[in-house]
């Protein structure tokens, strides 16, 4: 991939940037008799184990190979979150991807590490910033012990991955620091790089192998490198090509993680999963995602932009016996995850396009009986959104009332700016907010 060589010097210039040094550790020579465990995160429930005590057997040299990451075999082509791995939302202001030119455009980061430790407040944690970042900053460690398993030594240090998908290639970035090492008692430099590895996909919308892997030549391969430099960078590159894609939009889903092995002794962590396309109707000729960021987009009934048609959905939500058609005990989907909404691309195939007409058809009959004897400039709404499968086609949980023309008109460019811009494929799941900002 022509990109990869202008990523590594990149990150490389923001870490040094972003960090200071730090401290070098003296090595001890004991012929080899002390080894290191396998490392765990630090947590409220398993603290770093004192010096003199006896470490875990799950912890001990040769259990690591029972240690199995998630294989996410129910992840689906359509967006869908498999039982158990439930996903994150991340909300995006439909201000924000008005057509006029100042939709955001996201990018990688200048100074990735030191923003995804600023978007989790300087604790640790996984968060799913949106669909094109991620961040895992984790505190972890292994320790020193003898034939016996007493330790005799810990390090501890925090390790931290930032996600990035550039928006514009089947392409995925991990950047990944370890740093804020705490060294007690015994210590010697050991090999410990830190590469990416991935897992396919097998499902009912069809298979992918893993992805691709490129790890960066430039990668720390010690120990006492990643004490001896704080700002260094292990950079991953995971990418599919569009030909092993699935289906019309070439989708391609694959789980990917960090290994670092200390020793050769491997550890999983910063697991997800990322799908990739190569669809026709959205933004650029392919791009990445991070599967479980899951998209909601905020209306504000104060918009000048959009803020009718924002007070249209909130009395949707709250109050639907008092929306347009009538019906007892009407729920209007959307708000929750529960009952989200899926996007209808009426170009898919020619079931896509008769749904797209019945929504149409729907509205219409709906709008007739309430048309105003002067409707000039004004524009009959429907929610849930035409461009989804819940639209007035679904059944009666949908609302309709005339409302400002530019406003509804504005609303709907921006709804399609962003689903091209986001990648909300076809059948997509995505839930709709509404505020009021002051």
């Amino acid at each position: 991939m022509k990109n990869r060589r202008t990523l590594f010097a990149v990150v490389g210039l923001s870490a040094v940037m972003a960090f200071s040094g730090q401290p070098a550790a003296g090595a001890a020579d004991d012929g080899g008799q002390i080894v290191p465990t396998i490392p765990h995160v630090v947590d409220a429930e398993h603290p770093v184990l004192k010096i003199g005590g006896k470490v875990p057997a799950e912890l001990l040299p040769g259990n690591h190979s029972k240690r199995k990451v998630e294989t996410w075999e129910t992840l689906t082509e359509k967006g869908d979150v498999a039982a158990g791995h439930a996903g994150a939302t991340y909300k995006v202001d439909l201000d924000d991807y008005k057509v006029d030119g100042t939709a955001p455009r996201r990018s990688l980061s200048w100074d990735p590490v030191n923003d995804c430790r600023g978007f989790l407040n300087g604790q640790v944690g996984v968060k799913y910033v949106n669909r094109f970042q991620y961040c895992s900053v984790k505190k972890q460690a292994f320790y020193w012990t003898d034939s016996t398993g007493t330790i005799l030594g810990t390090t501890s240090y925090v390790q931290t991955t930032a996600g990035q998908a550039p928006q514009d290639r089947r392409e995925v970035y991990y950047m990944v620091n370890l740093g804020y090492f705490d060294v007690q008692g015994y210590y010697r430099d050991i090999p410990f790089p830190v590469v990416g590895e991935t897992l396919g996909y097998a499902g009912e919308d069809g298979s992918n192998p893993a992805c691709d892997v490129v790890n960066s030549s430039n990668n720390p391969q010690t120990l006492q490198d990643w004490r001896t430099n704080g700002a260094a960078i292990a950079s991953i590159v995971y990418d599919q090509d569009k030909a092993l894609g699935v289906g019309r939009d070439f989708v391609s889903r694959c789980a990917i993680y960090t290994v670092t092995a200390p020793d050769g002794i491997k550890y999983r962590d910063a697991a997800t999963g990322i799908r990739f396309d190569s669809a026709s109707y959205l933004e650029g000729t392919g791009g990445g995602v991070f599967l479980l960021a899951l998209p909601t987009m905020v209306y504000d009934t104060a918009s000048s932009s959009h803020g009718a048609v924002a007070n249209h959905i909130l009395t949707a939500y709250e109050n639907p016996a008092a929306t347009t058609p009538y019906v007892a005990g009407k729920k209007v989907p959307g708000r929750t995850w529960e009952l989200p909404l899926s996007r209808l691309y009426e170009g898919w195939d020619s079931a896509a396009a008769t749904q797209r007409q019945k929504n149409i058809t729907a509205k219409n009959n709906a709008c007739a009986p309430i048309r105003p004897a002067d409707p000039t400039g004004l524009d009959c709404d429907e929610f849930p959104f035409g461009s989804t499968w819940e639209g007035p086609a679904a059944g009666s949980n949908f609302s309709v009332r005339y409302l400002d023309l530019s406003q509804n008109r504005s609303a709907g460019a921006s709804l399609g700016n962003w689903y091209a811009k986001d990648r909300i494929l076809h059948r997509d799941a995505f839930t709709v907010e509404i505020v009021t900002s002051s």
